[in-house]
């Protein structure tokens, strides 16, 4: 475990009263991290959010090789690619929530993730998801 670093503040007693006193008073604040950390594996993340590069609503989305053939790779998106982006991300959500009210109604259900299991059901969703993002890429 480490020691906690010194305190920047100083309490001292002056005529029978505490004063505080900033020890760090009149100098530069300490420079603050601006982007979130890094894994410590070095890679990337895998699910990035797209990017707005301009004011119409386009941005560009890099993707990955976990749910892209083709990734991973930049796409730039205009705004009807990246509305069509937000619905299926809307979709994707909906169906989760779906999924977690019915479970426990209908227990077969549960059994509905263990098909991920499968390597021809992986690669006929991550064909699927190639052509889509193929589809955003040449609505443009």
């Amino acid at each position: 475990m480490t020691d906690m670093p010194p305190t920047r503040f100083r309490v001292v007693e002056r005529g029978r009263r505490l004063e505080v006193i900033d020890t760090h008073a009149g100098k530069a604040p300490p420079a603050r991290r601006t982007e979130a950390p890094r894994p410590m594996d070095g890679k990337t993340p895998r699910f990035k959010l797209p990017e707005k590069l301009r004011f119409d609503g386009g941005g560009s989305w890099t993707t990955d090789g976990f749910y892209d053939a083709k990734g991973p790779r930049t796409v730039t998106l205009d705004a009807s690619a990246m509305q069509k982006l937000r619905y299926a991300g809307a979709g994707l959500v909906a169906v989760v929530i779906v999924w977690v009210l019915l479970a426990p109604i209908i227990p077969a259900l549960w059994g509905a993730p263990l098909l991920l299991i499968n390597p021809k059901v992986r690669d006929t969703l991550r064909e699927w998801a190639t052509g889509f993002i193929d589809g955003l890429a040449s609505s443009q």
